[in-house]
């Protein structure tokens, strides 16, 4: 039962937030905020527009947000037959409520990482828009978020199912598709759903935040409430749960990533260091063991000073080989939980009947440029004459990957295979070379936002998904495999250029409902 004590203080707590002076009878209504807005851009092989509006209502306690959009970028096929090949781009819609130190945000909308860097690694800086649902505290020494993102919910194959469980292994797991049932080998076959959560634990001591981060991905199941509602650390509870030698045991694991930060926020300057870890083989430095498992691991650090001139930032991140993929093959399965850190588990997706290759950027839910690279970034931000301006350099250098197959060639961990390596990282040639200068350049007039920005570059030996070369003992196997990003003999100049245009008005409240609040 219940003690009185806690009953008093619950209905104290709702009484004194609905009473005339809480927190919800102070607010007052707020203008509705208005802006259309209208982009040109154009690229190496295409020019496309994109006409869009934005929507928003905030108060100090309640904010919505919508931005809504039609594009004719022709990157995947349209829902509806519109003019001019135009589909529909859902930016954002959010209902936020705010009670500080208290916040609790959902609806689908880019989301981000604890860490602010063009480099982040469990949350892309590449901003996907994704539904999710976040609840937050944050005070002057605690700060604590716990994240739902949504993956695969009610899928439907856009090829042919692949397996999941083989049949043998689980009798109980009911068929939702069957290919003969006359055939021995006969496997079930399970609709994927998945989702993802993640945390953040920190504290601030002075000028500095420390801070532990970690994420899950789950399959047959969209939403896994004990991840989003229990503050313990999601790596144990995935041990509890699913564990043998329980009246219970869940029939998953996931894939777990954990890892911390560290930075520093002081008038003029930023700086940060971030680190995450899938696997750590302990194995390898204990003597006379054969356990080789691959390390997975990615890394982040960087900063930004402010200058007379501007502010200028220095950034590098790198990851491991196979530090985002799932982890589980065997002989006739090449991923048996397809749990890979990914919003689709895919290289590959229909437009107009043929297979187009998934840009990975639009897919990793970590660090943008995934796993088996380095990369390297200067920035520069300043205000001239009322203009905020905006340039970037980079260089990135890739090898193969592949979120979607979990260990490329192979059928399970390169150690199964007599490799005694524990770090993979960039073992191949050719390896991609990627080269970025980039610039944008914004000014308000009025009710008006004005934006420009150009990117040049090139890319060598671009990144190509290519068939799986499979080792010889291994060919009857060759095509069920996903393809793997590749390092290919092609080159190809990079382009980008944007022109935009957005208008902001408000609707206010009239007098009369303003006093009669």
């Amino acid at each position: 039962m219940m003690s009185t004590r806690l009953w008093a203080a619950l209905v104290a707590s709702v009484v004194l937030f609905v009473s005339p002076a809480g927190p919800l009878a102070a607010q007052q209504p707020a203008p509705v905020q208005l802006s259309p807005y209208l982009g040109l851009f154009a690229t190496q092989d295409k020019l496309y527009d994109e006409l869009g509006m934005i929507a928003e209502y905030d108060t100090s306690l309640f904010r919505f947000y919508m931005d809504l959009s039609l594009i004719n970028d022709d990157k995947y096929e349209p829902e509806e037959p519109l003019p001019r090949g135009y589909d529909f781009n859902l930016r954002q819609g959010t209902v936020e409520l705010n009670y500080r130190p208290l916040s609790l945000l959902a609806g689908r909308t880019p989301h981000s990482d604890e860490i602010d860097s063009p480099y982040s690694m469990f949350i892309s800086s590449w901003e996907i828009p994704a539904m999710i649902v976040s609840f937050n505290y944050d005070d002057s020494f605690f700060f604590y978020e716990t994240r739902w993102i949504s993956l695969n919910q009610n899928p439907k194959w856009y090829r042919t199912p692949e397996p999941i469980y083989p049949g043998d292994d689980y009798p109980s797991s009911p068929p939702i598709f069957d290919e003969d049932p006359d055939d021995p080998h006969d496997v079930y076959y399970r609709p994927l759903e998945r989702g993802a959560n993640y945390k953040v634990y920190g504290i601030r001591l002075g000028d500095w935040r420390l801070g532990m981060q970690e994420s899950v991905v789950y399959i047959n199941q969209t939403f896994y409430p004990e991840y989003f509602f229990s503050p313990l650390p999601m790596f144990f509870t995935q041990l509890v749960n699913s564990s043998a030698g329980k009246p219970w045991t869940q029939i998953d694991d996931e894939n777990s990533h954990v890892g911390f930060f560290v930075d520093v926020t002081r008038p003029h300057y930023y700086a940060y260091l971030q680190f995450l870890m899938g696997d750590f083989n302990l194995g390898a430095f204990v003597p006379g063991s054969d356990y080789r498992h691959p390390h997975k691991l990615g890394w982040s650090l960087g900063g930004a000073r402010d200058f007379s001139f501007g502010r200028l930032g220095l950034y590098h991140a790198g990851a491991l080989k196979y530090t985002f993929a799932a982890t589980s093959a065997n002989s006739e399965n090449y991923s048996m939980k397809r749990y890979e850190y990914t919003y689709y588990p895919a290289v590959e997706y229909l437009f107009e009947g043929e297979p187009r290759a998934l840009d990975y950027r639009d897919n990793y839910i970590g660090y943008l440029y995934g796993e088996n690279n380095l990369a390297f970034m200067a920035t520069y931000d300043g205000m001239v004459n009322d203009f905020e301006i905006h340039g970037s350099a980079e260089f990135v250098v890739s090898g193969s990957k592949s979120p979607a197959n979990p260990w490329h060639e192979y059928r399970g961990h390169p150690g199964r295979y007599g490799s005694d390596r524990v770090v993979h990282l960039l073992d191949e040639s050719p390896l991609e070379k990627t080269v970025r200068v980039s610039s944008s350049i914004g000014r308000s007039f009025g009710r008006w936002d004005l934006k420009a920005s150009a990117m040049i570059g090139a890319v060598f030996n671009e990144l190509e998904v290519v068939p799986v070369e499979q080792p010889e003992d291994d060919a009857e196997h060759q095509d069920d495999q996903p393809g793997l990003y590749k390092p290919s003999d092609h080159n190809r100049l990079l382009f980008e250029f944007f022109i935009g245009a957005r208008y902001n008005f408000a609707i206010h409240p009239s007098q009369r409902e303003v006093a009669a609040r």
